[in-house]
């Protein structure tokens, strides 16, 4: 009877020291899992690193990434053959860029936002008369010719500087915009409007941008213009959209690549 006593008083006592050991000792941290690790924010060099592995295959002078503008001069014009007639109009594009620009077109129509083209292919000797002209008629109203050149550029880009000689670049509105534009027909609230939301969201499909996004201007050196729209080409397009680059900025990480 004393020997069952003795050992249900050490069993109890073994018990209550296990018990104390499970309170005091504390259970090892659970190692943080890749799950974890996974879910932490990214540093912003591994974000960078991502966002240019992520880039479409693409050279800096691969023709549809040309970079014309004010700090990038086209030097000369390119030969006719280049550029072709879009079908209905007497515009011209880069006869590569015409398919791209018609099926846009037949998806904006079939949205309910048939385009009207503003403006299309201009070759160097073609501004250089619009620039001139615009010049003289400001000198005609009392100007200076410094003081009429600078007015002209407020409005008309200087030969060599335009993206329009490329014949990639192509101004549009829709029909509806055309029709009742509030004040003149290449104005920024296009942007505001349905078929200028359509463009902004769509065009990228067909490989074009909006060249001069809002908020860019100290980048391009251009005032927001959503209704200039330039071919860079499907993937390049999507890219550039989607992480709201502009095409100098895109040209910069291509080069880093």
């Amino acid at each position: 009877m004393k020997k069952t006593k003795v050992i249900i008083l050490v069993i109890l006592g073994i018990a209550v020291i296990y018990g104390i050991n499970r309170v005091v000792t504390k259970l090892p941290e659970e190692p943080e899992t890749s799950e974890r690790t996974n879910n932490k924010a990214m540093p912003s060099e591994e974000k960078e690193h991502k966002k240019q592995s992520d880039l479409p295959d693409g050279k800096v002078k691969d023709w549809n990434l040309l970079l014309v503008g004010p700090k990038h001069p086209l030097e000369k014009d390119f030969p006719d053959e280049n550029f072709m007639e879009i079908k209905g109009t007497p515009m011209q594009l880069d006869k590569r860029v015409i398919q791209a620009y018609e099926d846009l077109s037949q998806a904006a129509n079939d949205a309910g936002f048939p385009l009207a083209i503003v403006s299309a292919y201009r070759s160097v000797s073609y501004q250089e008369q619009v620039f001139q002209q615009n010049v003289d008629l400001c000198m005609s109203q009392g100007m200076t010719k410094e003081e009429a050149i600078a007015k002209t550029k407020e409005t008309i880009t200087e030969p060599g500087y335009s993206e329009h000689h490329t014949g990639l670049a192509i101004d549009i509105v829709d029909e509806h915009w055309q029709m009742n534009y509030p004040k003149e027909i290449l104005d920024e609230e296009f942007g505001e409007s349905e078929g200028g939301k359509w463009l902004a969201k769509h065009a990228r499909e067909f490989g074009f941008i909006v060249r001069y996004p809002k908020d860019k201007e100290s980048i391009t050196q251009i005032t927001y213009e959503p209704w200039h729209f330039r071919y860079v080409g499907v993937e390049h397009a999507q890219y550039i959209e989607e992480h709201q680059l502009t095409l100098e900025e895109y040209i910069d990480l291509l080069k880093e690549k």
